[in-house]
């Protein structure tokens, strides 16, 4: 990565299509649902107009059952169910705006990285060198029982098979050297077996022999990212990723995490522009501080009072419904670690909420304050944004969450904030190249 301190900006397309935002005003209108690609080819549209780096399409494998013990409130309100794959999506989108990329996820525990690595070098070819891989661990144990798992692999093992898993992907992206093809019509040549080779990697997980049966794509790798907040997380991170996200909920956190960051890379021998870091974010275009309150009470009064508390529950791993009445957040942190839930991101929630409010109260708000938020005048939102990114380093950008419209969220941001960022020189106004590594590393 560059020294380049210009922001760079993503959106959150996990789960548009569900967690409450099938039925706000303004949500899918004109558009069939889900099931064709023109809702995500304009959404695509959009970003491209506003000189977007990255969409980011979010995933696990599992129905939720953690609030209430069942799956009845997910699938009966929309909270993280259905969970469709996206990655069909992703060629239409990339035909529709050129320029910008997608990251789509897959799990280190659950697939084989001869699979991913073949599958990415697909999509990077499809997408003309436009594909990031999100790499997770998939913490999540009814994703466990649809592959087979009668118990949820624990959590530093996941990691250590994570490890491995990158290694092996990244052997078989190199094993085709990126001058093997040769194509001599005359001679009858088309490649040089030289430049071909094995892996033969044997591990503790994975034997693969090698090598990629593909020719090196237009990045020979996809863009990775890694979000993990744990000690092994930020371990893998470090060694591996070009990007993170963290759901950071203040510039001193984030500050701080971002030290902590840099200190793993220096371990591993990289620097601190080697990964930048996407600060997880919503943004609220309104005329004033309290057009931008006025919209998110009427967002909170249409959803229902638990909506907050299921959406917790599928997020943590954890049933949020065992919270006693006035019970506070923190007095349920021993809760979370007992069901083995993902402690690290609601560890922020700790630190960075009032100890004295309850569940339910938190709950009530987690939509609108889970992440990050800028809300107001396209100035407002800006000054906002400019504080977080130079107090925090300058290294990276932000990854907007959705907000209360499943299409003009974004669209409300590319027309009236992203004028301004570039009126101030702090993003790109057209794109540094035709790949996601030259355009979001470079």
């Amino acid at each position: 990565m560059s020294e380049s301190q210009t922001i760079r900006l993503a959106a959150d397309l996990s789960f548009l299509h569900t967690d409450y935002m099938w039925r706000m005003p303004g949500s899918w209108v004109g558009y069939d649902y889900y099931s064709t690609s023109e809702f995500y080819e304009d959404i695509a549209r959009i970003a491209q107009r506003g000189v977007m780096d990255m969409l980011f399409f979010g995933d696990t494998g599992g129905t939720p059952e953690d609030y209430g013990g069942n799956h009845e409130a997910g699938v009966k309100y929309g909270a993280k169910w259905p969970r469709h794959d996206m990655a069909p999506m992703i060629p239409l989108m990339a035909k529709a705006a050129p320029g910008v990329g997608f990251a789509i996820t897959m799990s280190t525990t659950y697939h084989h990285p001869f699979y991913v690595a073949r599958f990415f070098n697909a999509l990077d070819h499809v997408t003309r060198g436009r594909i990031a891989w999100n790499a997770v661990t998939s913490a999540y144990k009814n994703e466990a029982a649809n592959y087979g798992f009668d118990e949820m692999m624990e959590h530093d093992e996941r990691y250590e098979r994570a490890q491995e898993f990158l290694e092996v992907t990244g052997k078989l992206w190199g094993s085709v050297e990126p001058d093997a093809l040769i194509a001599d019509r005359e001679q009858g040549i088309f490649a040089d077996p030289t430049k071909v080779h094995r892996i033969d990697h044997r591990g503790r997980y994975f034997n693969v022999r090698g090598p990629l049966p593909a020719l090196p794509s237009p990045q020979q790798k996809p863009v990775i990212i890694q979000a993990g907040l744990s000690g092994p997380g930020m371990d893998l991170a470090a060694k591996y990723a070009d990007m993170q996200f963290s759901t950071r909920r203040t510039v001193a956190s984030m500050k701080q995490h971002r030290e902590a960051l840099d200190k793993k890379l220096a371990s591993f021998g990289r620097k601190p522009r080697d990964v930048g870091i996407l600060w997880s974010i919503r943004i609220q275009v309104a005329e004033s501080d309290t057009d931008a309150k006025q919209k998110e009470r009427h967002y909170l009064e249409s959803i229902r009072p638990e909506a907050g508390l299921v959406e917790m529950s599928a997020q943590y791993n954890v049933d949020f419904s065992k919270a006693k009445p006035g019970m506070r957040l923190a007095d349920f942190a021993d809760e979370v670690r007992a069901q083995k839930g993902n402690y690290g991101s609601f560890d922020e929630l700790l630190k960075t909420t009032d100890p004295a409010v309850t569940v339910e109260e938190f709950g009530r708000r987690f939509l609108v304050d889970r992440i990050l938020v800028a809300a107001g005048t396209p100035k407002t939102i800006v000054d906002k944004l400019e504080e977080m990114h130079f107090g925090s380093g300058a290294n990276g950008g932000f990854i907007l969450g959705r907000g209360y419209s499943a299409m003009d969220n974004i669209r409300e941001f590319v027309e009236f904030v992203v004028p301004e960022l570039q009126r101030r020189g702090l993003t790109k106004t057209k794109y540094a190249g035709p790949t996601l590594r030259e355009n979001m590393c470079g």
